[in-house]
């Protein structure tokens, strides 16, 4: 036997207040019309729902058991028309789920991407999660995000990735380290040197590609939160110490007292956009196929002709 959504509705207003006219008030209908629909499904179950004198309302035996699975029913049909608003509005302006590390906001070339993807897709809703490269790559990988920029050699084999930059790494330090009258800094030059870093189990393959061969000539590492930010920069004006760098420029104001040189011993760091194989939804295949036109070093983000 099917009962109408409409009576069970019915039926829970009256029981979770246990009057008609308070049940009636909370649907906006006329008491009388309610009272009438509810002895409409008391002949459609076979058996009373409630038990109605003079003083008060109460609950059957049948209706107390069935009190539960109804309001299980009701927030079902919540459920239901929640998840049908939410497809309507995907419907109506898409949603595009996007992985960035960071730090990526200073990958010139990945910002004017997505400023760009913005301005060519105003309808497509872009929604934004932060972490660092091995975890976006495992939640692309597992469908939760769409596409993901990865920066380092995070590689997994279902997944498509394209080149959007690479850049060289530079080592930075003061302007007075002995370090700065060198025109290129190696491994070998690192040696009984702090250099600060981030925590390894965050990007192993970046950690080994940026770090690797200095500590194994010799140099120290040292775990610093603030990897690339001002308070890092910062933190090498203040001490004996230097960081590995290959995206960040010193603001104007302390590029006097800071030094970039080119570290010989790092290979190239890549920014990379991941997918996962096979079919795309419309606003990841638009997204990535924007990418490819911007991806070739020195072309420029696609204009809208």
């Amino acid at each position: 036997m099917r009962t109408d959504s409409r009576l069970v509705q019915m039926f829970v207003a009256v029981a979770d207040t246990l009057s008609f006219t308070r049940g009636a008030e909370s649907l906006h209908v006329a008491q009388p019309w309610l009272s009438a629909q509810i002895r409409k499904l008391e002949a459609q179950l076979g058996f009373d729902l409630f038990v109605r004198d003079s003083r008060r309302v109460a609950l059957t035996e049948q209706g107390a058991a069935l009190r539960d699975p109804a309001r299980a029913v009701m927030r079902s049909l919540d459920e239901f028309g929640a998840c049908a608003s939410m497809l309507r509005i995907h419907k109506e302006r898409p949603l595009l789920r996007i992985g960035l590390p960071p730090y990526s906001h200073l990958f010139a070339r990945r910002v004017a991407l997505l400023e760009r993807f913005a301005q060519l897709q105003p309808k497509i809703q872009i929604e934004i999660a932060l972490g660092w490269s091995p975890d976006l790559v495992e939640r692309v990988a597992a469908g939760s995000l769409d596409l993901a920029f990865t920066v380092g050699e995070v590689i997994d084999p279902a997944l498509d990735y394209q080149l959007i930059s690479h850049t060289p790494c530079h080592l930075c330090c003061r302007s007075d380290d002995p370090l700065a009258a060198r025109d290129v800094v190696r491994s070998s030059d690192l040696r009984g040197r702090t250099i600060l870093t981030f925590e390894r189990g965050l990007n192993p393959s970046m950690h080994e590609q940026l770090f690797g061969a200095a500590q194994r000539a010799g140099a120290l590492l040292q775990v610093d939160h603030e990897m690339m930010s001002d308070l890092w920069l910062q933190h090498i004006l203040a001490g004996d110490v230097v960081g590995l760098n290959f995206i960040r420029k010193p603001p104007l104001q302390l590029r006097e007292r800071l030094c970039m040189r080119p570290f010989a011993d790092a290979a190239d760091i890549a920014l990379r956009l991941a997918r996962r194989r096979g079919v795309q939804q419309p606003a990841t295949e638009r997204c990535w196929q924007l990418a490819l036109g911007a991806a070739a070093p020195g072309n420029p983000v696609p204009s809208k002709n």
